[in-house]
């Protein structure tokens, strides 16, 4: 079996040596994911003020974490998310979504302009005209995965 591992170089040792040694533990509040790469993820559960609803994976423009709160914003609008920023990461990745800073996953199909910063940052430009900036801690793996 194996594993590829999404998360910061830092990380990657102490998650290594942690399943090395077998000093692993499942738990629904884990702040990892293992997430199977043919797994389906069409769709994603969202509140919709009172109401529960099914939101298009295509229809995400970014996902946006604000303290304790997961706000998935999209096409039709603004929702909320009871999943982590890590179980979202892990399960859109191979839909072409990509984490570019602590708080912000964002659809790579959205991006319509990249502007060059100083100190290491890029900001990106949404087809709704809204910006993100890439922090410094996701540099260089946006470039790796825009191809530049």
């Amino acid at each position: 079996m194996k594993i590829r591992l999404l998360c910061r170089k830092e990380t990657v040792e102490k998650v290594k040596t942690a399943i090395q040694k077998g000093d692993v533990q499942f738990d629904d509040h884990a702040s990892m994911v293992l997430y199977e790469i043919n797994h389906e993820y069409d769709y994603l559960l969202v509140k919709d003020g009172e109401e529960h609803m099914r939101l298009a994976v295509d229809e995400i423009l970014y996902i946006e974490s604000i303290s304790q709160e997961i706000l998935v914003h999209a096409k039709s609008g603004c929702y909320r998310s009871k999943n982590t920023m890590y179980q979202l990461e892990a399960g859109l990745y191979e839909k072409g979504f990509l984490r570019v800073h602590k708080a912000y996953i964002v659809n790579k199909k959205a991006i319509r302009r990249i502007r060059t910063n100083l100190y290491m940052k890029f900001t990106l430009v949404l087809d709704n005209q809204e910006e993100i900036e890439v922090s410094r801690s996701y540099y260089y793996r946006f470039k790796e995965e825009m191809g530049f």
